[in-house]
Order: C-alpha cells, then structure tokens, then sequence
C-alpha cells in the first residue's frame, strides 16, 4: 500500500490528519511531521527521511506538503533523489480525505495523485450570497 506522508510548517499538518480521521477513520500507514520552530533543516530532514522510510512498504509515499518552496517543500525535494516519493503541494482536506477513502492495497501512487489533486482542485470553491 503506498505510505502517505504530511508534511508543514508548524502543526497544521497534525491539525489536517486529526480532522479527516474524524470524517474517514484512523489512517493506516499515514504520518506527518511538522517544522518547529527553531528547527534546523537538517534535523527536519533526519525525521521526516525516518517517517518516509517506515512508511514506504515498498510502492512509495505520497508526501503532501503546505506549499511549494518552503523548508518542508525543499526538504522533501531533496530526500526524493533517493526516496520513492510523489510531492504534492497546496494539500487541503478535501485532497487528503480523498486519498485516504481511494487508498486500497491495489492502488498506484500515480491514481492516488490523481484523484486527491483533483478532489483537492474540485474542493476550492468561493460562493457569495445575494
């Protein structure tokens, strides 16, 4: 089964994870890890490479990260050079509750990706009352 793995800037990834188990269940091999601040990247980088390598059972880890950029973004990019890993950037709920529900053990990293970007694009909406 692939792992999946958020990732950001403070707790909002632990914050994401506790609300789409409140909606979907508990997680199975799912983790996150967020930047504290003061962190250094290098130590950043040391347990967030610990949670890829526990994750991936062998068909790889999506990470989700905050944004693109930042020290969780440019940490992951540069674990990916030896890690079977997929980044995603802008994750939303819609986007991680939806890879939570379509993850099977059958289930490619590459259709993962796919449906929870789309649901994560399908979920942005701005409605206005008249």
């Amino acid at each position: 089964m692939v792992g999946i793995a958020v990732i950001s800037h403070g707790k909002m990834c632990e914050g994401i994870l506790d609300s789409v188990s409140m909606v979907a269940g508990e997680m199975k091999q799912t983790d996150s890890v967020s930047l504290k601040a003061g962190e250094s990247p290098e130590h950043f980088k040391d347990r967030l490479k610990e949670v890829v390598d526990r994750l991936d059972t062998g068909d790889g880890v999506v990470v989700f990260a905050d944004l693109m950029g930042g020290t969780p973004f440019n940490t992951i990019c540069t674990l990916s050079q030896e890690q079977n890993v997929t980044i995603v950037t802008g994750m939303n709920m819609a986007m991680l509750l939806t890879a939570s529900l379509e993850r099977t053990e059958n289930t490619s990293m590459e259709t993962l990706v796919e449906l929870a970007m789309e649901a994560g694009t399908q979920g942005i909406r701005s409605l206005k009352r008249k």
